[in-house]
C-alpha cells in the first residue's frame, strides 16, 4: 500500500488539478491527501472521478487558507478518526483487515 501526500497550494485552476490526475496515474497510491486545497470542501470531493478514486473526504478550506483532502478505493477501508481544519485523522485497513 502506497500514500501520495501533496501540498498542492490550491485546487482552484485547471493545470493543478491536470497535475495531480497525472501525478495519481503515474504513482498509482492507494491513497491521495491533499494538503492547501484553499477551495470548499464540495469542489476536493467533486474531484474522485476525475483523480480516478471511489471515495473522498474533504475539509473546507477558511477563505484562501488551508483545506484537506483525502482519496481512496474500494480495495481498501478507510475509517475517518477525528478531524479539524488542519488535519484528518483515518484508520487504513488492507483487504485482509490489518491496519
Amino acid at each position: 500500500m502506497s500514500c501520495l501526500s501533496w501540498n498542492c497550494r490550491g485546487l482552484g485552476n485547471a493545470t493543478t488539478i491536470k497535475e495531480l490526475r497525472e501525478l495519481a496515474k503515474d504513482v498509482a497510491p492507494s491513497v491521495v491527501c491533499v494538503l492547501e486545497t484553499q477551495v470548499h470542501k464540495t469542489r476536493v470531493e467533486g474531484l474522485k472521478q476525475t483523480l480516478g478514486f471511489d471515495n473522498s473526504f474533504a475539509v473546507s478550506s477558511s477563505c484562501r487558507s488551508g483545506g484537506l483532502g483525502i482519496f481512496w478505493n474500494n480495495n481498501i477501508r478507510v475509517t475517518l478518526l477525528p478531524y479539524s481544519q488542519y488535519h484528518i485523522d483515518v484508520l487504513v485497513q488492507e483487504g485482509d483487515g490489518d491496519p
